[in-house]
């Protein structure tokens, strides 16, 4: 027995989820939020590395 309300690709919201656009538009509002945020960012990537390497694990 069949599924209720589905048709025979499945339901149609799978569809919209696995669309090549949806995953591009989130990785470019992230990088529009990385672009924006990018001072910050980029200051914590050099204190992680400060502290790794002063705290003798390399």
């Amino acid at each position: 027995m069949g599924r209720v309300g589905a048709g025979p690709a499945g339901p149609a919201w799978r569809g919209r989820l696995t669309d090549p656009a949806v995953p591009m538009l989130v990785l470019s509002g992230g990088a529009a939020a990385a672009c924006w945020y990018a001072p910050l960012l980029t200051w914590t990537i050099l204190g992680g590395l400060a502290g790794y390497s002063l705290s003798g694990s390399v």
